[in-house]
């Protein structure tokens, strides 16, 4: 273990050509055509190395720490949780989690693990990421809680409900997203998932060099990009430059928002990253994992902009104040330099210059406290959230108005739903207080998950609130016990066949039978309502010759009909 604390050499840098990098971002440098939303998936932006191959040594957090100004976080985050959203199971991060925090001194971690499903593949490219979220929102924050939520998928639908579990857990300030994919025409109908009051939302800007991808580029996100940290051998900042694969650039769909032109700067789109972090691979951190990712395990040293979210993320859980609004409130005044590293040269296609900039944005931390907001706001929230609506049936959640900083305005409440949906607010505006939202489903909707957004308005204030509908259909299920018979010829046997109602299911059931010539069958009761058993009765003729015979036996009610199926071995008479 000596090596996770030698020095870095700065001259080794330059031998970039010798180093075999792992590359795990799959996003396209520049724009695509959007594709349907349905068909968006998140890469992780990562490049890893065995740390023991030839190269630098990677950094430990007490280098990043000192490098950037971030002294605070020794004991800091206490009280706080950072939300670490990913996809796909990592099945070691426990015990990673805690190699890593026993290497470097750090205390063992408050951590939870909440996998959206019961059962989740394991991604072992996503399990790495994970490993580098996890281990480095610790190293920085030691004393904030760190919530793991683990989605289903890379998909869109599943990665925001993973989001929206990380915004309900009590005490989150920071959610970190190290994620991303290309951008898509309907994509700010997603950004009201990352508009929570309280909490700072944190993606990577991408790792392929000049280019946008979403999450990264949502107007409610930090864009994290990315540079390159040399230190000479007292863990000294020789230089920090852009780092050539940086996500940055201009998005396609969204606006310009308040907080970049309200700076001065002159794009009508929303321009990305906002500030930025040691991303070079080449300048990389040490990563504990043992889920095995290319044939290997252990210590990596890891880059690519997903670095910096989490360690943003965790610089946010100690000062409470890392959010855009401050940012570019705080580069407009004269003390620019006592809150950023300006970083002024290198390109990742667009250069870095003085102030802002397409490849850094603001620059890189050197402090953990940012001009506290204290502006009167509100905060809009939903529970319960998921909800689950039978279609053709209606659903309730409560709507709470939270006063934050003084606020006394009033504020008007509106909702957007799918289209044919219904969705009524019994109190259309509040101060403080709650509001009961019932939503209504069409009966002809597809079993699936669906958005329904609450918007408060109060003059130039706005915040919404996403309520997750997960759609079911009234169903019922059918069948037999036992699956298969022996009987012989002249003789009969029986099955218990059973109905059981799925999603509230409350309609009456025909039961029916179709046998082969040789058998007959007859059901008592030839009905149920709901749930319950029938017997089916096989009869087998006395001249059936031996053989397997199948009968059906289906369920209809209205337009929803199952089958069960009973293997009958018919034997002849014995002598």
């Amino acid at each position: 273990m000596s090596k996770l604390y030698g020095n870095r050499k700065s001259t080794i840098i330059v031998l970039t050509a010798l180093i075999l990098v792992i590359s795990f971002s799959g996003i396209a440098a520049t724009a695509k055509a959007a594709a349907p939303e349905n068909d968006w998936k998140a890469h992780p932006l990562f490049h890893a190395r065995p740390a023991s191959a030839q190269g630098p040594d990677p950094l430990s957090p007490s280098q990043i720490i000192y490098a950037y100004n971030l002294a605070s976080a020794i004991g800091g985050g206490a009280g706080t949780t950072i939300a670490i959203v990913d996809a796909y199971d990592d099945p070691t991060i426990t015990n990673d989690l805690a190699a890593f925090s026993a290497a470097f001194s750090l205390p063992a971690a408050t951590f939870t693990k909440h996998k959206m499903a019961t059962t989740i593949s394991v991604n072992s490219g996503w399990a790495l990421e994970i490993s580098l979220d996890v281990e480095w929102a610790h190293a920085i924050a030691p004393q904030a809680a760190i919530l793991l939520v683990e989605a289903r998928s890379s998909s869109l639908n599943d990665l925001l409900a993973a989001v929206n579990y990380a915004t309900s857990y009590a005490g989150v300030v920071a959610v970190s997203m190290s994620w991303g994919g290309n951008e898509f025409s309907t994509q700010t109908a997603y950004d009201p998932y990352f508009n929570k009051p309280g909490i700072v939302f944190f993606a990577s800007s991408g790792d392929n060099g000049a280019g946008v991808i979403w999450p990264s580029s949502s107007p409610n996100v930090v864009s994290v990009g990315g540079t390159t940290l040399n230190l000479d051998s007292n863990g000294l900042v020789t230089s920090e430059t852009a780092w050539s694969g940086s996500g940055g650039g201009l998005s396609t769909y969204e606006k310009a928002p308040s907080y970049q032109t309200n700076y001065g700067l002159l794009y009508a789109k929303r321009a990305t990253p906002d500030i930025s972090y040691d991303a070079d691979p080449n300048t990389g951190f040490y990563v504990y994992d043992t889920t095995p990712y290319q044939g290997a395990r252990g210590w990596w040293d890891v880059g690519g902009t997903s670095a910096g979210a989490p360690q943003w993320a965790a610089i946010q859980a100690i000062g409470l104040t890392a959010n855009n609004n401050n940012f570019y409130q705080d580069a407009a005044q004269s003390a620019y330099a006592s809150y950023f590293r300006d970083i002024t040269s290198g390109s990742n296609g667009n250069p870095a210059t003085t102030g802002y900039d397409l490849a850094t944005g603001l620059g890189s931390p050197i402090t953990t406290n940012y001009t506290l907001q204290t502006t009167p706001d509100f905060s809009i929230s939903a529970s319960p959230n998921p909800i689950t609506i039978n279609s053709g049936s209606t659903g309730t959640t409560t709507i709470t108005l939270t006063s934050l900083n003084g606020f006394t305005d009033t504020v008007a409440l509106s909702t957007a739903t799918p289209n044919g949906w219904i969705a009524t607010l019994n109190t259309s505006s509040l101060t403080t207080g709650t509001s009961t939202l019932t939503i209504t489903v069409p009966s002809n909707s597809s079993t699936g998950t669906y958005s329904v957004t609450v918007t408060g308005t109060s003059v130039t204030l706005s915040h919404s609130t996403t309520v997750t509908v997960q759609v079911t259909t009234p169903d019922f299920s059918i069948s037999a016990s036992p699956t298969s018979l022996t009987i012989r010829s002249g003789s009969s046997g029986t099955s218990t066949i059973t109905i059981k109602a799925l999603n509230t299911f409350t309609g009456t059931v025909s039961l029916s039978a179709t046998a082969p010539n040789g058998l007959t069958t007859s059901l008592n009761p030839a009905s149920i309502t709901t749930s319950g058993t029938s017997t089916l009765t096989i009869l087998v003729a006395s001249k059936t010759r031996s053989g397997t015979y199948t009968i059906t036996v289906t369920g209809t009610s209205g337009s929803l009909s199952h089958t069960a199926t009973i293997r009958v071995t018919v034997r002849g008479r014995s002598g």
